[in-house]
């Protein structure tokens, strides 16, 4: 009897351990910061991706996803490439990120952005660099050491990286939908990790002084991290490229500095600074960079071109265009190509509106006439698949639901009032006579919510 009892509580004791986790994993996923555009979205994209399917992967700090542009290394060369890497990254995490990569793909080339191997070797204990770096990356052994690594002892701050809940748990106060609804949705990164941005320096990146004397520093545990990349890519037959963005403060001295690592290691290396210097590369420093250290899309694809011919001429990665069967880079070019001002945005009537939309499979029309029946009732259509699935005239209080790609649709009358909900969102706009709303079930967005007298 008494061994009974006393397994019957080590079983309770289990199940409210397991129990504990369970909320508290739930918990720290509703309460984490959420890092849109930088390592949140592009860790949780990259995980997102199908095992075995990225034959390039780049990784390093903001430098790496804000120069090289997966989708143009696609549309031009056929490379299937992700950028899987967060702000401020320490040498250390890039090891990391490539230990995590290698889980999960089988890359023929991994390309390391070099800006951090200049310098301190953890970012001077930078907490926003950590936190981008480790918030997102899921729970190992190979995590537990890197940890260790950056914070250099067990103890609260060691912890708080590794169960964020610790570090975030006051942001209750702050919560927003998104912080409920992000880690259930789709996590599809069609930027492939890339952070898109035309925004333009307010004042001419310097890059004049690339020629200037120094001497660089290079600390032996960042030339340790290095050779451990340089290791396992070797170990799994994959080519290890380093490269460096375009940026200010950064000079030949230092390009000399990683040159020397390279070459002592049998490792390619490509320094995007010393060919502008040397006029082989073209870039208009008022117009092709977002800040002083970053390029925004203009300057990027200038960059990507040449980085995606020299990786062509010096590595063997396979041109994936034209395959039998679609794949995430050609749905990610749609996604690009569906995404800025269209055509049917600048329509002058909702006739003529339609008639652009009408042929495109891809798009939900959900079409509200607030003048049916001679102005006294509103009808309300949704053509999906080239053709009308849903015709409404409303005269009472009501509320319909439809599935549109991915998403929930809800067309709601309460009184006067009209609804038109996509996934709990509201985009009908009163106004003029026609409102009509696309929904894009490539992007699995709303491409626009337009009104029209006519």
């Amino acid at each position: 009897m008494a061994v009974r009892l006393k397994k019957s509580r080590i079983a309770a004791i289990a199940v409210f351990i397991l129990f504990l986790c369970l909320v508290l994993s739930v918990t720290d996923k509703i309460v984490r910061a959420k890092f849109i555009g930088d390592s949140t979205t592009i860790v949780n994209g990259f995980y997102a991706e199908k095992k075995n399917d990225i034959d390039l992967i780049v990784i390093g700090s903001s430098n790496s996803f804000c120069t090289i542009n997966p989708i143009v290394l696609y549309e031009e060369y056929g490379i299937a490439a992700y950028d899987f890497g967060s702000s401020s990254q320490p040498m250390n995490i890039s090891a990391l990120y490539l230990k995590e990569a290698l889980k999960r793909q089988k890359p023929k080339v991994v390309a390391l952005e070099v800006n951090m191997m200049v310098g301190d070797s953890i970012s001077s204990g930078n907490e926003a660099a950590l936190r981008w770096g480790f918030t997102d990356i899921p729970l190992s052994a190979d995590k537990l050491q890197c940890i260790y690594q950056s914070v250099g002892a067990v103890n609260a701050d060691y912890f708080s990286y590794v169960f964020p809940i610790f570090r975030y748990h006051s942001r209750w106060k702050e919560l927003s939908r998104t912080d409920y609804t992000y880690f259930w949705g789709d996590k599809t990164n069609y930027t492939k990790g890339y952070l898109e941005t035309q925004e333009v320096t307010e004042y001419p990146a310097h890059l004049e002084d690339y020629d200037c004397e120094g001497e660089a520093w290079i600390a032996d545990s960042n030339i340790k991290y290095l050779d451990e990349m340089a290791e396992l890519c070797r170990k799994n037959q994959i080519e290890l490229v380093l490269f460096k963005s375009p940026k200010e403060n950064w000079h030949r001295y230092e390009t000399e500095a990683i040159r020397a690592l390279a070459d002592e290691r049998g490792l390619c290396f490509v320094d995007y600074n010393e060919l502008y210097h040397n006029g082989e590369l073209e870039l208009d420093t008022a117009a092709d960079f977002r800040d002083g250290q970053h390029l925004n899309d203009f300057g990027a694809a200038k960059v990507t071109l040449h980085f995606g011919g020299y990786i062509k001429a010096n590595c063997e990665v396979p041109d994936r265009r034209g395959e039998k069967v679609q794949n995430a880079w050609d749905i990610a070019c749609a996604c690009k190509n569906r995404s800025g001002s269209q055509a049917f945005m600048v329509a002058a009537s909702a006739k003529e509106c339609l008639e652009l939309l009408q042929d495109d499979k891809d798009y939900v029309l959900i079409v509200t006439d607030r003048k049916a029946g001679g102005g006294k009732k509103v009808q309300q259509w949704v053509y999906e698949d080239c053709k009308v699935v849903l015709d409404i005239l409303w005269e009472d209080v009501g509320i319909r639901h439809r599935k549109i790609g991915e998403s929930e649709l809800v067309l709601s009358k309460l009184g006067s009032m009209h609804q038109v909900l996509i996934d709990d969102a509201d985009f009908y706009q009163a106004g003029g006579r026609w409102n009509i709303i696309v929904y894009d079930k490539i992007t699995k967005t709303v491409a626009a919510s337009l009104n029209f007298e006519e």
